[in-house]
């Protein structure tokens, strides 16, 4: 006479139990990766909205400008610009360009900062020409681009 055992039971178990512990590991692994992806974007956007807010909150306008003549009595002009901060949050002025019909420098600006309801005078040597329309633009290192002109009569 022929015994059959049936060890089918047991094998059931045991490949239900690996099947669970297989789909736990990954759900697991997929769980954490997608929060570290979360709070990476979440870290993007807020940085992204504070910066946005920060350059509609930023306010620069150009005060003054001042052709001078003969800096300091050596023949070379130069252009004084006075940018003012009207809002609510300070900026860096990065770079102001000063230009004519017939030339055009770009200064980078060290040390650039103006903070709210406060104003810093630039001072840069610049051939300007008698009688022409001189143009002066300010950027901030947010982006902010303001513009003026002047003329030396």
């Amino acid at each position: 006479m022929i015994h059959f055992v049936n060890r089918r039971a047991l094998s059931t178990v045991v490949t239900t139990a690996l099947l669970l512990t297989a789909v736990a590991v990954m759900g697991t692994g997929v769980v954490a990766w997608s929060n570290y992806n979360l709070r990476s974007f979440e870290t993007n956007l807020v940085t992204s909205a504070s910066n946005n807010t920060n350059k509609i909150n930023e306010a620069p306008i150009i005060e003054n400008v001042v052709l001078v003549p003969n800096f300091p009595s050596n023949g070379v002009n130069s252009v004084n610009v006075t940018v003012t901060n009207v809002g609510t949050v300070g900026f860096n002025v990065k770079t102001i360009t000063i230009s004519d019909s017939t030339q055009s420098a770009t200064k980078t600006v060290s040390g650039g900062n103006v903070n709210p309801h406060s104003s810093s005078m630039f001072s840069y040597v610049y051939q300007w020409i008698n009688g022409k329309i001189t143009t002066v633009q300010v950027m901030t290192s947010r982006g902010t681009v303001v513009s003026t002109q002047a003329m030396q009569p």
